[in-house]
């Protein structure tokens, strides 16, 4: 049997999230979409064989983070990422280098994406990945960002992992192809400034300020903080469509990264979803805005 997705996880780290995860991507993508050892491996069988087999014919790997991937010990106290051996290691270099097969990093429990010196060397390419971050108080939103992660390689029903490799990009031409007709009908319907403009209020008590800029061109945004009530990011914003893209600079530390928004305006226009990435880190989080303060 061939899988759409191969969820990759340690038993000692991730156990009850890769548990989740499965029953969820499952009961959206088909029973037949995703591949779980514990579900997919009968007694018996080469369960190295078995690996290979379902990574080689995927079309996804998802590479399941917790903040314990790193540190999990063998019996001899060493780290078993150090242990050529180890099944996890063996799964995330074999996704890494097959042709055609997207590695996705999910984060959860709070994990960060490990740094390339804390890896071995066959493994370092996962630093580089966009990751993506599952939260237990949002799951249900994550949850859709991952699904839609995965549509755009053309993984959306439970007869995909039937299909040809070549059929996805096929189908991610034509879902551009209608995005943009679509775009192009609700061309006048679009988001205008004043739909921004105002205060906009962050779930820890941080607001926005949102304005037309001094040249009319564009948007300006200034975050207070919700202890020092200082403005203490700020920066411009273009008007995408329905979407916001925002770069924030510190105020008073002048790092050399920037915090990056993608945001889109709900059909209420009272709230902002989206999610938002330091310039210098991988790690994307969910984020929400709102009219009314919370």
């Amino acid at each position: 049997m061939e899988y759409a997705v191969f969820l990759s996880y340690r038993r000692a780290d991730t156990a009850g999230h890769a548990g989740r995860i499965c029953d969820d991507l499952k009961r959206r993508l088909g029973y037949d979409a995703v591949f779980r050892d514990i579900d997919a491996i009968a007694a018996g069988a080469d369960f190295v064989g078995a690996l290979q087999k379902a990574i080689g014919t995927a079309r996804v790997c998802i590479v399941l983070i917790g903040d314990t991937w790193l540190q999990v010990q063998a019996a001899n106290g060493g780290r078993r990422l150090d242990d050529p051996e180890d099944h996890v290691r063996r799964e995330v270099e074999l996704a890494l280098t097959t042709p055609g097969l997207t590695v996705i990093p999910v984060l959860v429990e709070g994990a960060q994406m490990p740094q390339a010196q804390d890896l071995p060397a066959s493994l370092q390419a996962l630093t580089r990945l966009q990751a993506i971050e599952l939260s237990d108080s949002r799951w249900e939103y994550d949850m859709a960002r991952l699904i839609t992660a995965l549509q755009r390689v053309g993984i959306g029903g439970a007869a995909t992992a039937r299909l040809p490799r070549w059929f996805a990009p096929l189908i991610g031409a034509m879902a551009v192809l209608v995005i943009a007709i679509t775009a192009w009908c609700l061309r006048d319907t679009a988001a205008t400034v004043e739909h921004y403009s105002g205060l906009w209020y962050l779930p820890n008590g941080s607001y926005w300020t949102v304005r037309q800029d001094t040249q009319g061109k564009g948007l300006w945004v200034e975050e207070t903080h919700y202890e020092s009530r200082e403005v203490w990011k700020r920066g411009p914003a273009q008007i995408d469509g329905d979407g916001l893209a925002v770069d924030l600079q510190l105020v008073f530390d002048r790092e050399p990264f920037s915090y990056r928004y993608r945001l889109k305006l709900a059909d209420d226009r009272q709230t902002l979803l989206g999610s938002v990435t330091r310039s210098d880190r991988s790690t994307e989080s969910s984020l929400a805005l709102t009219r009314d303060r919370r």
